[in-house]
């Protein structure tokens, strides 16, 4: 590292931990030069000349870099800090943190839902190769199985699931995290909304139904009926969403 490139905050700033510092300053060295997963860092003696700090210091910036997927740590006389991809379940789940904190329900969830599927279906349809029509179709096949033994949760899983593998077609890397976030959040908000099972097996067969009509036209390569068919899924599905959170807040009161 250069450390003319890494200046001590002074002011307000200066009250920052110097671990915090030091792992700010690490993230920018690896987006400023570029570093691909796989590529090293400096060992931990050369970081604490550079930083001109104790062992423990070092060891905690290090150790926060690597709980955010950004590093892991290499053991071995050649070991030290080495650059991975950030995950992005540990990234969604930091967002997912912050949300448990807000006043969320399904109709937020689903404005986004209802335009961001739509486009993610579009985007997908001549990406779709055959192992991932074949992972689609045995969700589906997963998804009927889970609904004839009423595993609610198990349904409900694997339903988000189908929308997660259309995320590995994609291209647009602001879709796959927007896409799989909202995934991600429906999975936390949808379990046990309500207790009525009668609504959660109409949920559960209009996915499947919904899931087996968008897989025909990905293999037709139907781009324009499979958009159309993804908005009447979100649509239909935000409209299950809202009666399953209705019954769960319903189911709240009178147990008061």
């Amino acid at each position: 590292m250069d450390k003319a490139n890494t200046q001590r905050p002074s002011g307000r700033l200066a009250r920052i931990k110097l671990s915090d510092q030091i792992t700010e300053d690490i993230r920018r060295r690896i987006s400023r030069e570029g570093l691909h997963p796989g590529d090293r860092l400096p060992n931990e003696r050369s970081l604490m000349e550079h930083y001109g700090c104790s062992k423990g210091t070092i060891r905690e910036a290090l150790k926060a870099l690597e709980v955010e997927g950004l590093l892991r740590m290499v053991s071995g006389p050649n070991g030290g800090p080495e650059v991975q991809a950030a995950s992005i379940d540990i990234v969604t789940q930091q967002l997912r943190r912050y949300l448990h904190f807000q006043k969320l329900d399904f109709a937020q969830v689903y404005e986004l839902r209802q335009t961001l599927e739509v486009v993610l279906a579009r985007n997908v349809t001549e990406r779709l190769d055959d192992a991932l029509l074949s992972r689609l179709e045995q969700n589906i096949a997963d998804c009927d199985a889970a609904n004839e033994m009423q595993d609610r949760e198990r349904v409900r899983t694997l339903e988000t699931e189908f929308h997660d593998i259309l995320c590995e077609a994609s291209d647009n890397v602001m879709l796959i995290f927007m896409c799989r976030f909202l995934n991600s959040m429906l999975r936390d908000l949808v379990s046990y909304r309500s207790e009525a099972m009668a609504e959660h097996e109409d949920f559960g067969a209009h996915n499947v139904d919904a899931h087996r009509n968008l897989l025909a036209a990905f293999r037709a390569r139907d781009a324009d009926t499979a958009a159309r068919l993804m908005s009447e899924h979100m649509a239909c599905a935000a409209s299950f969403m809202t009666t399953l959170d209705a019954s769960f807040h319903m189911d709240r009161m009178l147990s008061r």
